[in-house]
């Protein structure tokens, strides 16, 4: 396959695949077993030159026709390529975001999770301290109400004491 437009790497391409396949290895040879067959030798040389130039204004030909559609192709590949990198590129951008914003949303969690267990904690001493004071409150209620019902006893045994005392009223 040719790799450009430029006609001494045409050239250059098709002496490598003649020299690849053995095309000038064979008049060689022939040179070689035939030495006094000279005129064959140069009819050999006079066919390959007119096979290699014929073998160049085709692939040259060929080139003319397919360059401009390929040039066409390769542009737009590369056009294509930039902006799947440009979309690749904002993808990962707006991944990095939402990665970096659930992260702010866990840290914003622990951080509400280590705030709501200090009032919890608060809470909690609270009420345990509200419990403690409740029960001491009970135990003098408790001690409170039996003082005012001995005292409440008192008067009324007083009561009755003096009312035994003053006697029975006179008829």
């Amino acid at each position: 396959m040719l790799k450009s437009s430029n006609l001494d790497s045409v050239i250059g391409e098709l002496d490598a695949d003649r020299t690849g396949t053995g095309a000038v290895a064979a008049p060689e040879k022939s040179v070689k077993n035939n030495k006094n067959n000279n005129t064959s030798l140069s009819q050999g040389k006079v066919d390959e030159i007119d096979c290699s130039m014929a073998a160049l204004q085709l692939s040259f030909g060929v080139l003319e026709i397919a360059e401009s559609p390929l040039v066409r192709v390769r542009n737009q590949l590369k056009e294509l390529i930039g902006k799947q990198n440009k979309f690749y590129i904002d993808v990962s951008k707006e991944k990095y975001k939402l990665d970096c914003s659930e992260v702010s949303k866990l840290y914003d969690m622990m951080n509400n999770v280590k705030l709501y267990k200090d009032k919890l904690i608060k809470i909690k001493k609270d009420m345990q301290s509200i419990y403690q004071r409740s029960k001491v409150i009970k135990k003098r209620a408790a001690h409170i109400a039996a003082c005012k019902q001995r005292e409440h006893q008192r008067k009324v045994e007083k009561q009755q004491h003096e009312e035994s005392l003053i006697g029975n009223p006179l008829p």
